[in-house]
């Protein structure tokens, strides 16, 4: 979290993108049901399973599992606590930026080997409720969040909570590869997950240089999204107007879009 001024009514981003300030809709809960499902999953898996590499380079499947109690206990300790033990470094550039999270989050990979699996599950059984709690304690609509992804400039808390659903819906699915099980892809979490991402696009958009144009993306199956973006010298942002043809268009499946 980076501070910032607040708005009751909506912002405009460094990009000319207009970021709604009311939630989609309530994250502490989303996340008490992403972690329900996690346990469920991590509950039925066999010893071999944990050994059992998965897309993250470098990380089994207790690595993975132990980056998320990782996750957890950021958010806590930053959030709950507002405890900076690591904060980033100053001035960075996003490169820079994503050398030294990687690095965090490999160094914290690394000493937790000594957590076993059932302890590993403890842990997040645990940790779920103190997070969905920090989540329900704050002001979703205040301007004091930075997802880096999406903005340079403060965004509102939402999407910072829904970056951190993404952030466990996609290590869960990563987890499902690891061990052979198919993508959960439920509109319950799933679409929230796709819907906080889609704030990638007008932001990635900005830095092509293009203006007087508009992108159609459609998700399809089994999910269905279809979004509208537009730059007419102002920026790129969604809309719903339909009155000329896109100048370019992407059609994926919702397997694709999550990747």
């Amino acid at each position: 979290m980076r501070p910032s001024g607040s708005s009751s009514t909506g912002g405009r981003d460094n990009v000319g993108v207009t970021i709604p300030t009311d939630a989609p809709c309530d994250f502490s809960q989303l996340v008490r049901v992403e972690r329900a499902r996690l346990l469920d999953m991590l509950g039925s898996l066999s010893a071999e399973d944990w050994q059992r590499a998965t897309p993250c380079p470098g990380w089994d499947v207790l690595g993975l599992v132990n980056h998320l109690i990782g996750d957890d206990l950021s958010v806590i300790a930053w959030q709950r606590d507002h405890h900076h033990g690591t904060p980033a470094p100053e001035a960075a550039d996003e490169a820079q930026f994503i050398d030294w999270l990687d690095n965090l989050q490999m160094e914290w990979v690394h000493a937790a080997r000594r957590i076993s699996p059932r302890l590993a599950v403890e842990l997040l059984d645990w940790l779920g409720n103190p997070v969905a709690d920090t989540f329900a304690a704050q002001d979703p609509g205040s301007w004091t969040a930075h997802v880096s992804w999406a903005s340079d400039s403060p965004v509102p808390i939402w999407l910072d909570q829904a970056r951190e659903l993404t952030e466990r819906w996609i290590h869960r699915q990563q987890l499902h590869e690891a061990v052979g099980r198919p993508t959960d892809l439920d509109e319950d979490l799933a679409g929230p997950v796709l819907d906080a991402l889609r704030w990638a696009y007008p932001y990635r958009l900005g830095a092509a240089g293009v203006s007087d144009d508009c992108v159609d993306i459609e998700i399809a199956e089994p999910l269905h999204r279809i979004w509208r973006l537009t730059n007419r010298g102002g920026g790129w942002g969604f809309t719903d107007q339909a009155d000329a043809p896109a100048g370019a268009a992407l059609v994926m499946t919702a397997e694709q879009a999550w990747r």
